[in-house]
Formats: structure tokens, C-alpha cells, sequence
């Protein structure tokens, strides 16, 4: 049996039994003024499901407590080199295109609206700093196979996020984008797509855009200020001067003597580059209206060109940030972010960001900060 025959057998039971209703996803497509799209409102990051890495399957019964707690969306990252025909072979790509096809039906029965995000793992952020053109052309090659798979899924409930982080410089990135959008428009006539500025997708950045003329557009921003906060204790990159850090606070003071303290700390044992991110944030006043002043820039965009924002990501590191301080700062984002009309997708699921805690279980302190109401 093929892939597409479960695919359409499972969308028309799902339809027979009211788990999928036209007239519910028609008031989700996005519309110019009509701010973010209902379903994208509330959701988190699902990694390492596309392709799928073992020892990282999401539980399904997990999956199903956040949807009944509150959450309706799941950003979905597509590992981009497996999709991208530069980087694999057909059996590769085959492979990886089907992984993401089985998650999408997984989540949709579920309820979720479900935006696949093209997401780098590194070779192609090489490639976009050493040869933009032929990076662009790998893009296009790879989002023509990836529409081919998108376009068998309900539009309404599926939106298609054009390029994480795109590493290259917005002048190079905001022409080409809606190039881009242009290409994928036409492969995919009914999908919101998703797109927002390089290299980082900060909120600034996009507020200096000016919106794409397809209409059908949301914009993806997003936020970890301050990082010396949200990075603290990251364990990826030893060369970091977040990775020494903990016990950096939130909120803090100008002239935090927490932040002083630690300051001195780092001076003591050599560690310039940590105390100078100290002093550089002990300059400001880091509290839930700071958060909020990010994103009012932003808003005003938003507003003014009546177009649909979503913070797509967002979050701290659990493993050396105060509880008290990481739960006061998300639920300070997921504020900003609703109070502003944003929609918003916490990073991410069951990683060092995530909405689980080391025991795998639903962080309660966590889905509070975030779902207050739920």
C-alpha cells in the first residue's frame, strides 16, 4: 500500500468522524487584516521528527495533553539537507519526505495546525555564506519536491515556513525570500507561507521590511533577549561565554548587584568575554516591560500594513537559569506576544528549551507560564 492511499483514507476517516471540518479550517486561513491565523496562536517547536532521530519519537499520549491543555499549533522542522536535493539522494530525501508526511498525519489527527519549517542543520548555512547563488538554486530544487508532498494536505491546516535563519545578510535574503515565495506560491496557490528577515529573524529587523504583495504571507520573528539570560549554561559551544554562566536573573536591575557579583566571578577566574556580556546587560533594566518595549516597533508594522506576526520561537535553557526567573521571563514573552496580536510557538519540546522536563513529563511550571488560562 502507498504512502498517498494511507494518506487519503486517513483524511477522509478523520473527516467522517468531525476531527477535520471544512468550515472550522476555513476561519484559520490567514487573511490581510485579519491578524493571526486562530490555530497559530498558542503552540512549541517539534524537532527531530523530519528525519526522524532515534530515541526522539514524541509520545503521542504527550502530544495529546498539551492539545487538550491549550496548545493548537506545532512548528515542524524539516531538517533542510535532507530535503534539498544538493545535499541527498533520492532515497535520503524519499526517506525524509515521508517521515514528514507521517508526523503531519499524526498531527493533524491530533487537532493541530501544523506549520513545516525548512530548517538548516549546517552545510546549507555554508553554502549560503560561501556561493548565495547556488544556494538559492538549491532552495528552489528543494522546495519544488517539498510542495509536491505539501500540496496533499489539507491548506488550511498546514502553512510552510520558507527558510529558518537564513544565514546571509537581509539584503540578499529579503529579494530572494520573495523570489522565493513567488516560486512556492505557485506550487502551493492556497498555503499561508511563512518568512521572516536573516540572519536571526529579529523582531527590529522584520519591522524594517516591507511586506511581500502576496497577501498570503505570515511574518516569523525571534526572541531570546537578553541571551545572556536565555543561553546561560549552554552546552554546545564551549567557546561561549554563556556557556560559563548561572545564576544569571530575571527580572534584573540597571546595575544588577546579581549581575556585579557575577561580573567580578568571571573576572576572577579570566573570563573576559563572560564579563563583559555582564556589564553590557547590567546596563539595562531586563523586566517584563522591556520585554514588552521589544516588540512595540514590531506591532506598529504589524498594524500598519495589516499583516499577520508570529514569535516562532522562543525560550530558555533549563539547566542553569534560576526556575523562578526562566518561568517569570516566558511568561513575559508569551504576554508581550498576546498582547501585541502575535501569535506564538515556544523552543521547544523535550530538548535543554523544552516544555518537558529531564524526566520527559510536562513541566507544570512551564505550561503555566505559558498557558496561564489553561
Amino acid at each position: 500500500m502507498t504512502f498517498a492511499l494511507d494518506r487519503r483514507k486517513f483524511l477522509s476517516g478523520l473527516a467522517a468522524a468531525g476531527g477535520f471540518s471544512t468550515a472550522r479550517a476555513a476561519g484559520n486561513e490567514s487573511r490581510p487584516g485579519a491578524g493571526i491565523p486562530p490555530a497559530l496562536r498558542r503552540g512549541f517547536n517539534l524537532p527531530d521528527q523530519a528525519p526522524r532521530r532515534d530515541g526522539k519519537a514524541a509520545d503521542p499520549a504527550t502530544l495529546a495533553a498539551l492539545r487538550r491543555r491549550g496548545m493548537t499549533h506545532i512548528r515542524l522542522p524539516l531538517v533542510a539537507e535532507a530535503a534539498l536535493p544538493y545535499f541527498s539522494g533520492p532515497a535520503a530525501r524519499g526517506a525524509a519526505l515521508d517521515d514528514l508526511e507521517r508526523s503531519l498525519g499524526r498531527l493533524l489527527k491530533l487537532d493541530y495546525a501544523v506549520t513545516v519549517d525548512l530548517h538548516p542543520d549546517g552545510p546549507l548555512h555554508d553554502l549560503l555564506r560561501s556561493d548565495p547563488d547556488e544556494a538559492q538554486r538549491a532552495l528552489r530544487a528543494g522546495w519544488r519536491g517539498l510542495a509536491a508532498r505539501l500540496e496533499r494536505w489539507p491548506a488550511p491546516r498546514i502553512f510552510a515556513e520558507l527558510l529558518n535563519e537564513a544565514d546571509i545578510g537581509d539584503d540578499v535574503w529579503r529579494p530572494f525570500a520573495e523570489d522565493l515565495a513567488g516560486e512556492a506560491r505557485a506550487l502551493l496557490p492556497r498555503t499561508t507561507l511563512v518568512v521572516g528577515p536573516a540572519p536571526f529573524q529579529r523582531a527590529e529587523q522584520l519591522a524594517r521590511w516591507r511586506p511581500f504583495a502576496d497577501r498570503n504571507v505570515l511574518y516569523a520573528v525571534h526572541f531570546y533577549t537578553p541571551m545572556i539570560f536565555t543561553h546561560q549554561g549552554l552546552d554546545w559551544d564551549a567557546s561561549s561565554p554563556y556557556s560559563h554562566l548561572e545564576g544569571v536573573p530575571f527580572p534584573s536591575a540597571e546595575r544588577d548587584p546579581v549581575l556585579a557579583r557575577l561580573r567580578a566571578e568571571a573576572l576572577a577566574r579570566g573570563d573576559r568575554p563572560a564579563a563583559r556580556a555582564l556589564e553590557e546587560t547590567a546596563r539595562t533594566a531586563w523586566t517584563p516591560a522591556a520585554i514588552s518595549a521589544q516588540f512595540s516597533a514590531l506591532a506598529a508594522w504589524s498594524a500598519s500594513h495589516a499583516v499577520p506576526v508570529i514569535v516562532n520561537e522562543f525560550g530558555v535553557l533549563r539547566f542553569k537559569a534560576p526556575r523562578a526567573g526562566r518561568l517569570a521571563w516566558l511568561a513575559a514573552v508569551r504576554a508581550a506576544a498576546e498582547a501585541n496580536g502575535f501569535g506564538w510557538a515556544h523552543w521547544d519540546y523535550a530538548g535543554g528549551f523544552g516544555l518537558l522536563d529531564e524526566q520527559g513529563r510536562i513541566d507544570a511550571g512551564v505550561m503555566s507560564a505559558l498557558l496561564p488560562d489553561g
